[in-house]
C-alpha cells in the first residue's frame, strides 16, 4: 500500500492506492500504454504556426524543442491567449483594451509573428516511456498537469499522456477495485 500526501494552497490532499491485490497487475501499467503521439512544434515557430498546429492537428497542447530537437516547453490555447495581451496591461485593462473585434483582429496581427519561445510554458514535468502508472498519477496530482509530455532519454519528445490516457487509468483502477 502506497500512501500519497499533497498540499495544494493550504489544502491537505491525502491518497492511499493498494499496489497488491489478487488479479490485479497495476505495476504492469505503463506510459506506453496510454502515450499518444505529440505534437511538435520548434521554439523559433511563431504564434501563427502554434495556432495553425493547434487547429489542424488532433491535439490541445504542443510540444516546443529546440534547436536540438531537446522538449524545452509546451503551448496551449491559453498559452495563445496570453500571448496576444500586451505585457502593460493587467486585470480589467485587459478588457477595456479587447472592447471590439477590430482591437481583437489588432492584437492577433501583432502575436502572429511572436517566437514560440517567447509565450510557451516551461512549468512542466515529463515521463520516460517505461515510468509506471504510480509515475504517471503522482505527476498528474503533484504538479496538476492534465497532459504529461513524454520523452526519451535523450529529452526529446515522443509522446505525451493526454487527458484520455489519465481517464484510461483512473477507469482500470476503478474496474479493478
Amino acid at each position: 500500500m502506497i500512501r500519497f500526501i499533497f498540499i495544494f494552497s493550504s489544502r491537505l490532499l491525502t491518497f492511499t492506492i493498494q499496489t497488491h491485490r489478487p488479479g490485479v497487475r497495476y505495476k504492469s501499467m505503463k506510459v506506453k500504454d496510454v502515450v499518444k503521439e505529440a505534437v511538435v512544434v520548434s521554439e523559433n515557430d511563431t504564434f501563427a504556426d502554434a495556432l495553425k498546429a493547434l487547429t489542424t492537428q488532433p491535439t490541445n497542447t504542443l510540444l516546443v524543442t529546440d534547436d536540438h530537437g531537446k522538449l524545452v516547453g509546451e503551448v496551449t490555447v491559453a498559452d495563445l491567449l496570453d500571448a496576444m495581451i500586451p505585457d502593460t496591461l493587467d486585470g480589467s485593462e485587459v478588457m477595456e483594451h479587447f472592447k471590439d473585434d477590430d482591437a481583437f483582429v489588432a492584437s492577433i496581427e501583432v502575436a502572429r509573428s511572436i517566437p514560440v519561445s517567447e509565450f510557451m510554458s516551461q512549468d512542466f514535468s515529463s515521463l520516460n516511456m517505461e515510468d509506471d502508472f504510480l509515475a504517471i498519477v503522482s505527476t498528474a496530482i503533484a504538479h496538476q498537469q492534465v497532459r504529461i509530455p513524454v520523452v526519451d532519454e535523450h529529452n526529446h519528445p515522443v509522446g505525451i499522456i493526454s487527458r484520455q490516457g489519465l481517464k484510461q487509468i483512473l477507469n482500470n483502477f476503478m474496474k479493478a477495485s
